[in-house]
């Protein structure tokens, strides 16, 4: 089934072959997540794809990088499956409108990642996802680091993707 969403904006049910191919390509990027599948709709807008499980939001793909929507990590949906960054109270509203993470907004780090990984960034009272990121260096090499960027921004509240969804 396609229905138009907008004036550059479609939607449509991904087939069942679509839905598998979809699957394993979420598995092999994030191989300990196990999304429920049920229905799978695709919008597409420009050469951006936000994909919806069950009408909720729940990946990104745009310049082939596949990413989880932040409507899919609120509340604490990510922990056990994406390494996340807590940071400083004064880091939250620069991140909320998109900018990159400096290592000084770190209070900790959960979970192990590489340089390119997906790493979500959250707030410190209750842990809630802010943004999300692909890391510029690895755990092991951000932990010693006192200054500069240590992330880079893909996904935060308010964003293009946000208003997709």
């Amino acid at each position: 089934m396609r229905y138009n969403t907008g004036a550059d904006m479609r939607r449509w049910t991904l087939s069942k072959k679509d839905a598998r191919a979809l699957l394993s390509k979420i598995k092999q990027a994030f191989p300990h997540h196990r999304p429920d599948a049920g229905r799978i709709e695709v919008v597409v807008e420009e050469n951006i794809k936000l994909y919806l499980f069950e009408g909720k939001p729940t990946f990104v793909e745009d310049e082939g990088r596949l990413f989880p929507h932040l409507k899919a990590l609120i509340p604490n949906l990510y922990r056990g499956w994406l390494p996340y960054i807590v940071v400083d109270e004064g880091a939250v509203a620069p991140l909320s409108r998109g900018a990159d993470l400096m290592r000084p907004g770190i209070v900790r780090v959960e979970g192990d990642f590489e340089k390119g990984d997906v790493v979500v960034i959250v707030e410190p009272t209750r842990l809630l996802p802010i943004a999300v990121h692909e890391a510029l260096f690895s755990r092991s090499e951000l932990e010693p680091m006192e200054r500069g960027r240590v992330t880079k921004r893909l996904h935060h509240v308010g964003d293009r993707y946000w208003r997709m969804a």
